[in-house]
């Protein structure tokens, strides 16, 4: 069977290259599988980066848009007993991911490190705290990061069920050839929902809420919350919801009600993690009267509501029509009474045939994912770095990147 270049990238969890690795490749027959694939990586890097390292940890994509579809409810990396086929080619390199904590292979050696060895593994260990303070932009976050992003939140989906009758009162917007983002076709579709909401906006003759495009506000949504987010986040939204105060004072956290993202075709899953990564943004940076309200939507057959609830989910609602989004978004909008005493804000949807209104909730302060008291400690100390030395700091680094190592199954020996 004659052999052909399979070329592939040798990545992290996070997506980023493994210990500094470039794109590469291996020569292997056409009818090969993906298990003898790995097994041809796996001696490519036997005697350097993969040392250790079995190749059965290996995980394998297609390519860069199968890895970052990944999630932990529809995986999409490739089976061991999957055809290589076609993969691999040079414009589509294959993604190989290096999963942390992976197991180690029997075969490999647990001889002492050298010093020189040990200042490597310290320094490693140091770059990886720094490297999982990512950042990423919001469109371009990969979908993989959403269960560690709702873990470290303490978060999980809650779907809303609804009896919807449809409501055919409202026209859908009728999208012209333009792309969503031109600004001709950003103003038509802003004055459409605009025109709808008219009478929730108004409140006897005056201008309560006002909708806002905040599409051209590139840093408006970057936050690096260190104590809630796993992640630094960059972005914005499309537009914006905000109260009478937040208008007057020009700063759209003093009144958020409505953070809204609006798609010319049907709404897909990294879109919806898009809205959530930017709902939580968007509530974290909110003055503690304000809960605001997610939606997603193509203006005609999908309304996808989003909001979080004192329980700690994320509740979620799909409508299938204009006129049922835009009465569910007056509703929210006329609701004016704020937070009750225990921080709760009154919800009311139509569709729900009970005339209890829904409770949702600023996001509530959840358990962080640190690894323990030590890592806790030191997040303490690196945010104290102005008022501490830096020979200090740096020595409480070390300290705990000594203590990462000493964790490693491959370096216990040591230390027993």
């Amino acid at each position: 069977m004659a052999e052909r270049l399979v070329w592939f990238l040798l990545v992290d969890q996070e997506g980023a290259a493994y210990k500094g690795t470039t794109a590469s490749s291996v020569s292997i027959p056409s009818n090969y599988v993906i298990d003898q694939f790995r097994d041809a990586v796996k001696a490519k890097y036997a005697d350097s980066h993969l040392k250790g390292i079995a190749s059965s940890n290996l995980l394998v994509y297609a390519d860069k848009t199968a890895f970052d579809a990944n999630t932990a409810d529809v995986p999409t990396n490739l089976q061991p007993e999957d055809d290589i086929g076609v993969y691999g080619a040079k414009d589509a390199k294959m993604y190989v991911v290096v999963p942390d904590g992976v197991v180690r292979d029997n075969s490999a050696t647990t001889a002492p490190l050298t010093a020189e060895q040990m200042k490597m593994a310290v320094n490693e260990a140091l770059e990886e705290r720094v490297r999982k303070r990512s950042e990423y932009s919001i469109p371009t976050c990969p979908c993989s990061k959403e269960t560690l992003f709702k873990q470290q939140l303490g978060l999980e989906y809650s779907a809303v069920s609804v009896n919807e009758v449809v409501d055919d009162s409202i026209h859908g917007y009728q999208w012209s050839a333009l792309t969503e983002k031109h600004p001709d076709q950003r103003k038509a579709y802003m004055k459409y929902v605009e025109e709808h909401l008219r009478d929730a906006l108004i409140s006897r003759r005056k201008q309560k809420d006002f909708l806002k495009d905040v599409a051209g506000q590139q840093d408006l949504l970057n936050c690096d919350d260190r104590s809630k987010l796993p992640f630094k986040v960059k972005g914005t939204a499309d537009m914006m919801i905000i109260d009478e105060t937040a208008n007057r004072m020009d700063d759209v956290f003093a009144g958020l009600r409505f953070m809204i993202e609006v798609k010319k075709d049907r709404p897909s899953y990294k879109e919806r993690w898009e809205l959530l990564l930017e709902l939580v943004v968007a509530d974290l940076k909110s003055e503690g009267r304000c809960a605001p309200v997610g939606l997603l939507t193509n203006l005609n057959d999908y309304w996808y509501f989003l909001w979080f609830t004192p329980d700690n989910k994320i509740a979620r609602m799909v409508l299938t029509c204009p006129g049922n989004g835009f009465k569910t978004m007056k509703e929210v909008l006329k609701e004016r009474s704020g937070p009750t005493r225990d921080g709760h804000f009154p919800m009311r949807v139509a569709f729900l045939g009970s005339p209890l209104p829904l409770k949702r909730q600023k996001l509530l302060r959840s358990a962080t994912g640190r690894d323990d008291a030590a890592a806790e400690m030191l997040e303490r100390y690196e945010l104290m770095s102005d008022e501490l030395s830096p020979e200090f700091l740096q020595q409480q680094r070390i300290d705990y990147a000594f203590d990462l190592i000493r964790r490693m199954p491959i370096h216990s020996s040591m230390y027993t």
